[in-house]
């Protein structure tokens, strides 16, 4: 992987070289995301913007010439690219992975309040999206069955805001933690191993979100409950920072993360409790030695 960071970093059309072929490949498109953070990590906000400037317009020229339509490349551009480079350059400011996580959540919250400003009915809106792409799909929103069509009714379409906010946010941390590991590679071996296992969100923060969750209770699906599901994404990190930093102190094999990382998307609510657990009662500390959280 040294070779490639190092590439990367060779100059401007080496690294958008990266993103345009990475981007023009659904299941390697994170590693352009990575690419990026890189980029803006080890040069700076106008070295990543003009990267990123420069794999936009390539990635639009040949998305236009073989398709016929380049918006696809503007929305890659604004819902993944920038993200992370705010927050690659407040990483590189900062020095602070913590800070960067809450800075995530924040950016997160900002999109789930913006898209409830313009959209005042998202479950509506949502169901229009569902059925478009059934019918590009060539199937009807009948065929579906009686319990599929209940379970997207009742269950997804309601907090499908929360889920859209929560899948950029994963887009993006993944690519910083990406850019991040390639940095460390070359620069500070271990430095990204250090920063995971001790990265706590904090007392404060712990409070907040347990707040913003007891509200969510209340309310049901909305708004409240969209940030809710942010704000526990953020603290399901926490959580798997704390699993990495008791599977090394305890000397376990890294196989135990695995089942953690598996159990993400059916456990996602407990998982978060954890993380909100650790940051206001220093399990972490109690269980392994780390110092207090501010």
């Amino acid at each position: 992987m040294q070779p490639f960071a190092a590439f990367i970093l060779r100059g401007p059309f080496q690294a958008a070289t990266v993103m345009v072929a990475a981007s023009l490949m659904p299941l390697l498109s994170i590693v352009a995301v990575g690419a990026l953070a890189l980029v803006t990590l080890r040069q700076g906000v106008r070295q990543g913007a003009m990267v990123a400037a420069m794999a936009g317009a390539i990635l639009y020229a040949l998305l236009f010439a073989v398709a016929g339509a380049g918006e696809p490349a503007l929305r890659v551009i604004a819902e993944q690219w920038l993200p992370v480079l705010v927050l690659a350059e407040f990483l590189r400011r900062s020095v602070s992975l913590p800070a960067t996580l809450l800075l995530w959540m924040a950016l997160g919250a900002l999109a789930v309040i913006g898209f409830h400003l313009v959209i005042p009915d998202p479950a509506a809106y949502w169901q229009s999206t569902v059925e478009a792409f059934l019918a590009a799909a060539g199937a009807e929103p009948q065929q579906l069955g009686p319990d599929a069509r209940a379970v997207l009714e009742q269950e997804l379409l309601p907090i499908m805001t929360g889920l859209w906010a929560v899948n950029l946010m994963l887009i993006a941390l993944v690519g910083l933690l990406i850019g991040r590991g390639l940095q460390a590679l070359l620069y500070n071996p271990g430095g990204l191993r250090r920063e995971l296992h001790g990265m706590d969100l904090g007392r404060r923060a712990g409070a907040a979100a347990l707040a913003v969750w007891l509200g969510a209770l209340l309310s049901g699906p909305g708004l409240v409950y969209d940030l809710s599901l942010v704000v526990g994404a953020a603290f399901v990190v926490q959580a798997a920072a704390l699993a990495h930093a008791v599977v090394a102190a305890r000397g376990w094999s890294p196989g135990w993360l695995v089942p953690v990382y598996l159990l993400i998307p059916f456990l996602f609510r407990p998982l978060a409790l954890v993380g909100i657990g650790d940051a206001l009662f220093q399990w972490r500390r109690r269980l392994i030695g780390e110092g207090p959280s501010q």
